[in-house]
């Protein structure tokens, strides 16, 4: 079985896990717990953003080029950093956190058993961030695909334990998380054993701090933006809207996951493609079509569909967040476009331009939010981040072409993104019954599919059938690490 498969696999099984505790965990929490909890994750994650420092660019740009003794040294070096930085910033927050709560007035509801918990996952989120890229330029997605499939297991259990037996009430969603991501890092960290505990490196060092203030900036933007959502739609809706909006989001991240099965085998070799003169990207671009075309289909369904499924799964609780999933659909596809002008700029190590950009797009984004949001609430929200993630991919592209040829891979997002605003329009428009909407969801989806392996079948020629079989990529990743 192909890496893409094992992924795939996992990434199933990890939605089927999602969306099996979504049921269990709504009929007991609603809204208001869920906005609490939101508010929460986003503030560690500005947090972690605070502890950002570009370890991921200074890995990517130098990891091939090493023997394996100088890998270990170069993944030891980051995950000490990280952990270093993560248990620093643990003991910040935990001493300062009246004063952040007087600052977000929400967070004040949360609990001293909360509070430590959150402060616990800290080191365990930056040991993450890194650890998580070192899994996939070691070409080892399929550790890091068990240990993100192990992570859904064990914080699906807590959180029912914590719910059911010992009624945790909304708590249950922290314990879940910490437990979740404590074995989520141990597990890769014991996989790698000795090559974790090699002495660190000051050169490494050295060439983080050449690229740390760009990418901590860059870092600390994107989440201070995402903090500014969620304080921005409290104040102009309710702490209920936040816990909607969040919900949509748990929706989004089963589509990221979905991603990530061919994102983390795909990646390195991305990376391989960018470093060769005039490169057409063609072994990684058949695989990001039939994912294009599958979230083209997602789409199709969240107009459609959306309302339905998230009524019937959170008890009717969370409706208004099935609205805005077509949207997020929409979110997703640009979030993944422009592959090959984001592996040259990595290979070519401009991390620090990628930051840049990132960083000015963000702000723009920031300010766009404060002027709409109070006017239009969510629904400002997503016009927003849909407008900076595209703004974001032009100037990508833009900026990899004084580098070399990037060519064009996204004719199936533009085609994904026409399509769900298309059938948002009609579905305001034509009054449909739910077996109407059935066949329509049915119908566009064969009819994309089909589109899609007949381009395929074309551009490949012969070589389709191993493509659709997994094995076509496996070959390349075997004749080229």
């Amino acid at each position: 079985m192909s890496r893409v498969s094992v992924n795939l696999v996992a990434s199933l099984l990890q939605g089927l896990l999602g969306l099996a505790l979504i049921p269990m965990a709504t009929f007991v929490l609603g809204p208001e717990d869920y906005g609490v909890y939101g508010m929460a994750v986003v503030v560690v994650a500005l947090v972690v953003a605070v502890c950002e420092t570009g370890s991921a660019y200074v890995l990517y740009g130098h990891y091939p080029a090493l023997d394996e003794f100088g890998r270990a040294q170069l993944q030891s070096t980051l995950i000490a950093l990280a952990f270093f930085l993560g248990l620093l910033a643990a003991v910040v927050v935990l001493l300062g956190w009246p004063m952040l709560a007087r600052q977000v007035p929400l967070l004040s509801e949360l609990t001293r058993s909360e509070i430590w918990l959150l402060c616990l996952t800290l080191p365990l989120r930056t040991t993450w961030s890194i650890m998580n890229p070192i899994l996939i330029v070691r070409q080892r997605s399929e550790w890091l695909a068990a240990s993100l499939l192990l992570q859904s297991v064990v914080n699906m259990l807590v959180i029912l334990a914590c719910l059911y037996l010992l009624e945790t009430g909304r708590s249950a969603l922290f314990w879940g998380q910490c437990a979740g991501l404590l074995v989520c890092t141990a597990l890769p960290l014991a996989l790698l054993r000795r090559s974790v505990w090699v002495p660190v490196k000051m050169q490494w060092l050295r060439q983080v701090r050449g690229v740390a203030l760009g990418a901590w900036f860059a870092g600390l933007v994107d989440n201070t933006r995402a903090t500014l959502e969620n304080a921005l739609i409290v104040n102009a809706a309710s702490g209920e809207a936040l816990g909607n909006y969040n919900h949509a989001r748990v929706y989004q991240g089963l589509m990221t996951q979905g991603t990530n099965a061919f994102a983390n085998v795909l990646w390195p070799i991305a990376l391989k493609e960018a470093q060769l003169a005039n490169s057409r990207f063609a072994h990684i671009r058949p695989a990001w079509d039939l994912v294009y075309a599958g979230l083209a289909c997602v789409g199709v369904g969240a107009v459609f569909l959306g309302e339905e499924v998230v009524s019937l799964l959170t008890h009717g609780k969370f409706v208004l967040a099935g609205a805005w999933l077509p949207w997020l659909v929409v979110y997703v596809l640009l979030q993944n476009s422009g592959k090959p002008a984001t592996a040259m700029l990595y290979a070519a190590n401009k991390g620090n331009l990628y930051s840049r950009i990132r960083i000015f797009t963000v702000m723009v984004a920031m300010l766009a939010l404060w002027a709409l949001v109070p006017g239009y609430g969510v629904e400002a929200v997503l016009f927003v981040v849909i407008a900076e993630m595209l703004m974001t991919r032009v100037w990508l592209a833009v900026a990899a072409r004084r580098i070399g040829l990037v060519p064009f891979q996204d004719h199936w997002i533009v085609v994904g993104s026409l399509l769900t605003v298309a059938c948002w329009y009609i579905e305001r428009i034509v009054d449909l019954s739910n077996a109407e909407r059935y066949v329509v969801v049915l119908t566009v989806s064969c009819t994309v599919l089909s589109a899609l392996l007949l381009s395929i079948r074309i551009r490949l020629g012969p070589d389709w059938l191993r493509f659709l079989r997994g094995r076509k990529t496996l070959n390349f990743e075997e004749t080229h690490v």
